[in-house]
């Protein structure tokens, strides 16, 4: 399952101020690629996997709902093509184009209760799936402050951020020192180990 890329890039492009006084004048400032801890963090992992097999789910009950669409619309083209006979008598007839319409209508309703359920249901998917994002994101932003304070941080920087016209908000700093690989192994050191397949 694909999701939206907003879902593996929450983050903002100023994670973190005034971490620690500055020494002499200096500040001492770091970056993180956030959209890369979101991604790469095991919590994330197990919630997308999560969130797919809820997208199965959902497929499967589609196809039931597909199913007796196509089999309405089927039974009204049948009843319709019975309908044709001459040989049948003018109130057969009559009888078989009124079910056949009715059928039909029946296949529209169901088509359009489908799609209904359909937008109703990845809303709340993509509601749910905001909402657990976002506390894996402000999970992570705890732990950059904890290694922030720890290692004397003024600053920590996002460097996936991007501005409202798409441009990255930081573009160019000096002497600023990435935390990304520190902040991986310091988030997944207690991730659980995968059974590889024998």
């Amino acid at each position: 399952m694909k999701f939206p890329r907003f879902l593996c890039a929450l983050s903002t492009s100023l994670l973190l101020t005034g971490l620690s006084p500055a020494q002499e004048g200096v500040d001492k400032i770091g970056t993180v690629d956030m959209s890369r801890l979101v991604m790469d963090y095991h919590k994330s992992k197990s919630t997308r996997e999560t969130f797919a097999t809820y997208q199965e789910t959902i497929k499967g009950q589609d196809k039931v709902r597909l199913e007796k669409i196509k089999a309405s619309a089927e039974e009204a083209k049948k009843m319709q093509q019975d309908a044709d006979d001459p040989s049948l008598s003018g109130e057969k007839r009559d009888l078989l184009f009124r079910q056949a319409s009715a059928k039909r209508d029946e296949a529209e309703s169901l088509q359009k209760d489908r799609v209904s359920w359909l937008k109703r249901k990845q809303s709340q998917l993509n509601e749910k799936a905001t909402m657990d994002f976002g506390d894996i994101r402000e999970e992570l932003m705890l732990v950059v402050q904890a290694v922030g304070e720890e290692k004397g941080f003024n600053f920590i920087f996002d460097r996936s951020g991007a501005s409202g016209t798409g441009v990255a908000v930081l573009v160019y700093t000096k002497d600023a020192t990435d935390l990304t690989g520190i902040l991986l192994e310091r988030i997944n050191k207690d991730a659980p180990v995968e059974k590889k397949d024998e």
